[in-house]
């Protein structure tokens, strides 16, 4: 991964994009529990301002104590829409008109491109409706434009050329529709797997997910650590 020092450039800031969705969790937290933000906003060199994390989970608590340190990765604001790691503390609290947290600038960002690595492995059961037909599926991996699904056989014979669409239900702030069309089926494997073309409506959710995905590696990709 590539470096940026935040306090010899200006490329930091290029690269943030107000509202693009982010993925925080606790340095400290061997569990590595992530949890779902966006940016609000920055001042150059004082702080950056993120939506406080929502849920149940009692750890969420500790994302407001002061000078806890975060891990935090976004989606750049650049011709790639690469992404960004990098650990700011927690400097405090905004409560009104809505819970704001207030973070530090990091000292360094890592810095990640990710255009030579379109598909990602993603192991996530999904539901599914062609021609009238619902039934579970099992994704393997994600870009983008496709993926490629597991359907048993005894759920549905899957056909090139059928038109079908997905719903994925990644979390409360993640979920939603995908229509697509099988364009290959492999039945020498078991289950039988089939390559999905998204068609290109829902641009937003399609890329939201990729990055969500590519969030979710890090627990067995060093490469995202920083």
């Amino acid at each position: 991964m590539q470096t940026i020092k935040t306090d010899s450039s200006d490329n930091f800031y290029r690269l943030l994009s107000v509202g693009s969705r982010l993925s925080i969790e606790l340095s400290d937290d061997p569990k590595k529990t992530q949890l779902s933000s966006r940016l609000v906003g920055f001042r150059k060199d004082q702080f950056l301002l993120i939506d406080c994390p929502a849920g149940k989970d009692p750890i969420i608590e500790r994302f407001y104590i002061p000078n806890n340190e975060l891990i935090i990765r976004a989606v750049t604001d650049s011709e790639f829409r690469d992404v960004i790691a990098f650990r700011s503390l927690v400097m405090g609290v905004i409560q009104k008109p809505i819970r704001l947290l207030i973070v530090s600038i990091p000292e360094n960002v890592a810095h990640r491109q990710i255009r030579q690595e379109p598909r990602i492995d993603t192991n996530l059961w999904i539901h599914a409706e062609c021609e009238g037909e619902k039934f579970k599926a099992f994704m393997l991996d994600y870009s983008v434009s496709g993926c490629c699904l597991e359907v048993n056989g005894n759920d549905r014979l899957m056909f090139e050329g059928e038109k079908l669409v997905l719903t994925v239900d990644h979390s409360d702030d993640l979920r939603g529709q995908i229509p697509g069309e099988v364009v290959a089926v492999n039945n020498d494997r078991e289950p039988p797997t089939v390559g999905i073309r998204f068609d290109e409506t829902h641009s937003t959710l399609r890329k939201e997910l990729f990055y969500q995905f590519l969030f979710d590696m890090r627990t067995n990709d060093r490469s995202l650590d920083v």
